[in-house]
């Protein structure tokens, strides 16, 4: 099998990127059983004097025990707080982990009607909507997001580097997708997928980017013009000595839209396609590990 390592510079380019892309992301997180975290939002932030039933709920939750937490949550928003967020916020993630988007839907839009300034509560919309089949009010949720996070006063959110947009749910993975906010240069990191179960690392991806030892080498050899900025989707195995080890998959000419790369990411979850040289990452398909 052909193997394909990072030059160098990529690799620093990479630990950089991912670097700020966490400590953006993933800062100041709470973690919820499941696998999955959320950064700091005023969503997440206590209730003044919160009810104990929400106490309980949360412990419920911290436990694993997740479905008498959802049944706790439920019950707490139908009972008409003066202020659900905190209560919505928390079964709007459960549910969307569930990959239960139905259960999510009505909570997601009580709560960016409750909190339209909410960059979290937008992605959580843009997650529903996606998962609905309902891509023209995605898009329209990603313009809320943006204006969302331009205004922010919170410095936490105002210093994101992406966003979470889609959880897809594969036999061995569910992976998390993020979109880089501005993406822009010959060094772009435009989407990346890592498994909700490695939240907060930097070991499995799979990524679409642009780099520009690619872009220099079409560039000058006549492949694209100049100007053309050349995207690859490949997966990636990072070791810990700093090296990673890819796979391609495609490579773009324009920048490739969300739809068109997910249709390539759910491919290789499912192991119907194969990379352009040597084999495809067992890690990816297959029967889920018991």
């Amino acid at each position: 099998m052909r193997h394909w390592f990072f030059p160098a510079f990529l690799s620093a380019f990479f630990g950089a990127f991912f670097g700020a892309f966490f400590g953006a992301f993933f800062g100041a997180a709470i973690l919820v059983p499941g696998g999955s975290a959320f950064a700091a939002d005023p969503l997440t932030t206590p209730l003044a004097g919160p009810p104990v039933s929400q106490t309980e709920a949360m412990a419920l939750l911290q436990a694993g025990k997740r479905q008498e937490a959802r049944q706790a949550f439920a019950a707490i928003i139908a009972a008409h707080p003066p202020d659900p967020s905190q209560a919505l916020f928390v079964a709007s993630l459960i549910a969307l982990e569930d990959d239960d988007w139905r259960t999510a839907q009505p909570y997601v839009r009580q709560l960016v009607k409750l909190r339209p300034a909410s960059f979290a509560s937008w992605e959580f919309m843009i997650q529903v909507d996606q998962a609905a089949g309902a891509l023209e009010d995605r898009d329209a949720a990603i313009q809320s997001l943006y204006t969302a996070w331009r205004s922010a006063l919170d410095p936490q959110i105002s210093a994101k580097v992406a966003f979470v947009r889609d959880r897809i749910f594969g036999a061995k993975h569910t992976l998390l997708a993020q979109e880089t906010l501005e993406p822009g240069g010959d060094d772009i990191l435009r989407f990346m997928f890592q498994p909700a179960e490695e939240a907060g690392q930097v070991r499995h991806l799979i990524v679409v980017r642009s780099d520009s030892e690619t872009n220099e080498r079409w560039r000058e050899d006549g492949t694209v013009s100049y100007g053309t900025v050349v995207y690859h989707l490949d997966t990636v195995d990072r070791f810990g000595d700093g090296r990673a080890l890819t796979r391609p998959y495609a490579f773009y000419l324009e920048p490739p839209t969300y739809d068109q790369v997910r249709a390539k990411v759910a491919a290789i979850l499912a192991g119907t396609t194969q990379p352009l040289a040597g084999q495809a990452d067992p890690y990816w398909a297959g029967e889920p590990v018991r």
